[in-house]
Formats: C-alpha cells, sequence, structure tokens
C-alpha cells in the first residue's frame, strides 16, 4: 500500500476544489432533484397522483417546424414526472407509458378515436381514486411570436384554480418570466373529472425557440421538476 503526503498548499487547493465541485452540482440540474427524507415530501407522501401525457398513438398533437412532435414531448415531461413522484413515495398512475392512444383498436374513425381515448383517460383516474390529475400537452399558435408555459382549471373547482395557480407559479419560477396566468378552460379532462385537475401546456411548439429547448432532455427534466415543485407547494398551502 502506497502512502501519499500532501503539503498545505494541495490540500489548499483541493479543498477549494470540492467546494467548487459542490457549487457546481448545487447549481446546475442536481438541484431540480427532490431531497429525500425529512419534511421535504410532506403532504403529498402516500398520494395517489395520475400523470396525462397527451396524445398519443394516430393523434400526434402539434407539430414544430423542425419536427417536434408534441405527443413525444408530453410523454418524456411525464416520464420525468413520474420518477420524481416515486421517489417521494407517491404512487403514479401512467394514463400511457408508449406512444398509443387508449381507444378501441377497432375504432378507424379519427373522431370517435379521440372520444374514447379522452372518456378512458377520465376513467383511469376514477378508478384509480386520484387525488391529482395532471394532464401534460403542449400550445401551438398559427404566428410563432407567443412562448410560455401554461396552466389550465376546470372554473367552478376552486381547489383545481389552486392546484394551476401554483403550477403556474412554479413553472414561471423553473423556466423563465412570462406574463401567463392560470386560466379556466372547458376541456372534457378537466371537465369530467371528479379530483382536483390541471391541464399544463409546457409551453409552444409554434415558437421556434421553445420547440427546440423542449426537444432538448434537459429542458423536459427543468419542466417535470416545475411540475413536481408545483404539487409539493399545492400541498403545503
Amino acid at each position: 500500500m502506497r502512502v501519499w503526503f500532501f503539503s498545505g498548499r494541495q490540500v489548499l487547493w483541493w479543498a477549494l476544489g470540492c467546494l467548487t465541485l459542490g457549487v457546481f452540482l448545487g447549481t446546475n440540474g442536481i438541484a431540480l432533484l427532490p431531497v429525500a427524507g425529512g419534511n421535504a415530501h410532506r403532504g403529498i407522501s402516500g398520494r395517489t397522483i395520475v400523470i396525462d401525457a397527451g396524445h398519443g398513438g394516430v393523434d400526434p398533437g402539434a407539430v414544430s417546424a423542425a419536427g417536434a412532435i408534441e405527443k413525444e414531448i408530453t410523454l418524456q415531461i411525464a416520464k420525468e414526472l413520474e420518477y420524481l413522484l416515486k421517489r417521494a413515495a407517491v404512487y403514479v398512475v401512467m394514463v400511457r407509458h408508449g406512444d398509443y392512444d387508449l381507444a378501441d383498436s377497432s375504432e378507424t374513425n379519427l373522431l370517435n378515436r379521440k372520444r374514447q381515448d379522452l372518456s378512458k383517460r377520465v376513467l383511469i383516474a376514477k378508478e384509480a381514486n386520484a387525488d391529482l390529475y395532471i394532464s401534460i400537452h403542449a400550445n401551438y399558435f398559427p404566428s410563432p411570436r407567443w412562448s410560455g408555459a401554461q396552466t389550465f382549471y376546470y372554473e367552478g373547482s376552486a381547489e383545481s384554480q389552486h392546484l394551476a395557480r401554483t403550477l403556474q407559479t412554479e413553472l414561471v419560477r423553473y423556466l423563465g418570466p412570462n406574463n401567463r396566468l392560470a386560466r379556466p378552460g372547458d376541456f372534457r379532462v378537466l371537465r369530467d373529472t371528479t379530483m382536483p385537475a390541471a391541464m399544463v401546456e409546457v409551453g409552444f411548439l409554434s415558437n421556434p425557440r421553445e420547440a427546440q429547448l423542449l426537444s432538448q432532455e434537459s429542458y423536459q427534466k427543468q419542466v417535470a421538476a416545475a411540475i413536481f415543485s408545483g404539487i409539493l407547494r399545492y400541498y403545503r398551502e
């Protein structure tokens, strides 16, 4: 066994190097992950949360000019959120884990498929007796100027409104400022669910810069961390 001896200056440089590494890790990525143990997950552990990755299968959702596909982006963000929630001892119900919709395989009419798909997403949440329902989508508008994540809730549900507002706060905090606010939306997955529910539009695929960001794994993790933080905040307030 070889024994190493270090001068005082070498020890100082080693300590400074460790400090620099610690600062880097504390401000780049790892800080986005929840801290295990203690009271970090107070109020959320043991909950049942449904994560609905929008679209899937024959329904791609929005597609950016560069070819970024909504159904793929929403699924990746949903999987990242699933990981974070499971670390917090949450029972996660994923509406889909792959590239498919929930309609009957024999149904060929696209409108009927969409109706069946949405009905089954709501049914999954009901049968799971879920505490929360989070639907993940990406936005699109004919003009490329619009950008920013935004949340929606069904008007008349105070708890859903609270959930959407806390999610919006954390999306802005994690992803950068925008002037968007949580808004009411008459979407079936919000209207027909019986538990607090919110739809998260993670950004605009019609905006080239945002579409590029949403295609990056690192940014998808940021979005998932923002949603996770919003859920934590919802249960703490």
